[in-house]
């Protein structure tokens, strides 16, 4: 199987809005709206009484006022009104939108995990608390191991695309690469291991019915996966596994060598206790740890020993750190004027003002 290599930088944007607000761009002219108090409490004092020269003209006096009409009244009003409008305006009312704009250059990763029988050893243990929060050490199989350390890292990396392949005797794509993380999630709750039969139960195959360890098989329908997307410039296999390769039609290595070419690291994590057949015989090892180190030595990744729950998870925090998702942010910020508004209002008043004191009666003569 033969793949064309191809590495084309992507990025994905996003804007989102952080929030309004109302705000003035010259809010000293605001000063200006303190003196208008001031200035209509003077136009209402009363000047000096007026003087009669001649004592026969006392009883027209009264008549020499002009009379007082709605007109008079409503006009000074306007004009304090244009004012303190215009004063608005000049103090430029604006609203403030912010906005956040994010660029992500994302990861394409694909999670290959390993369902063969022996994924169920309960050798896998964690540093836990109990209900008093107190300190205690748990084990679990390797699958539960794998499938718990999988889910958190898969919750770490929001922006990348996450694909899911299990393997036992044959590989099995079980999830396309995608953004909707949950449905990975969910499918890796789904994954079971093989049940034997005895004392009256019946047997059950696993999640995937043929048995064994198809290594090879499951780096090549990984990076099947990774090659579809061309425009992606960051590919990673993660490749979690307890066997040595017995099943396939591809050998693991020839697998990572078309890998490498393609531009695509993988990161191979021998999972569980190394257990011996017993301390007097040879030295016999449930890992190829040879193959699997050769594989990531080949792609530019790395090879982690796991053979606990701790150790799994700092493989995974290891892997996090190298394999960073790029994310630039910048702030964006637009402004809507308002003045308009408040300089409308002013010339209307100010015209309505004019036009009633300049048009209220003159007194009778």
């Amino acid at each position: 199987m033969m793949f064309a290599p191809t590495t084309i930088a992507a990025a994905a944007a996003t804007t989102t809005e952080l929030g309004r607000e109302f705000i003035f761009g010259h809010p000293a002219w605001l000063w200006g709206l303190l003196l208008l108090p001031p200035l209509l409490l003077l136009r209402r004092r009363q000047g000096t009484a007026a003087g009669i020269l001649h004592p026969t003209l006392r009883f027209v006096s009264e008549q020499l006022r002009r009379p007082a009409t709605l007109a008079g009244r409503l006009g000074p009003i306007c004009l304090s009104l244009a004012l303190a409008a215009l004063l608005l305006a000049m103090a430029r009312p604006q609203w403030k939108d912010t906005y956040e704009e994010q660029k992500v250059s994302g990861i394409d990763i694909m999670l290959v995990c390993d369902l063969s029988g022996s994924m169920a050893a309960p050798d896998m243990v964690f540093n836990v608390r109990d209900k008093r929060n107190r300190p205690v050490r748990t084990a679990v199989d390797r699958l539960t191991a794998a499938r718990h350390v999988l889910k958190e890292f898969i919750s770490g990396r929001p922006n990348d695309r996450i694909g899911l392949v299990a393997f036992a005797g044959r590989a099995k794509l079980c999830s396309p690469l995608t953004l909707d993380h949950g449905i990975v999630r969910y499918v890796l709750d789904q994954f079971y291991l093989a049940e034997p039969g005895g004392f009256g139960r019946q047997a059950r195959p696993g999640y995937i019915e043929q048995d064994g360890t198809a290594i090879g098989s499951a780096i090549a329908s990984a990076a099947t996966r990774l090659n579809e997307r061309r425009e992606t410039k960051s590919k990673v296999i993660i490749l979690v596994t307890d066997g040595v390769n017995n099943s396939g039609t591809i050998a693991p290595i020839e697998a990572a060598k078309q890998s490498a070419e393609l531009g695509i690291k993988i990161f191979t994590i021998a999972i569980g206790r190394d257990e011996r057949i017993s301390r007097h015989t040879a030295q016999v090892s449930a890992f190829d740890e040879e193959t699997l180190k050769e594989i990531a030595d080949l792609t530019g990744g790395r090879f982690y020993r796991a053979s606990s729950g701790t150790g799994l998870l700092r493989a995974f925090a290891d892997i996090d750190k190298l394999e960073k998702t790029e994310v630039k942010r910048r702030t964006l910020q637009s402004y809507e004027e308002l003045f308009p508004w408040p300089l409308t209002a002013a010339c209307i008043l100010l015209g309505l003002g004019c036009l009633l004191t300049f048009t209220r009666p003159r007194p009778a003569p």
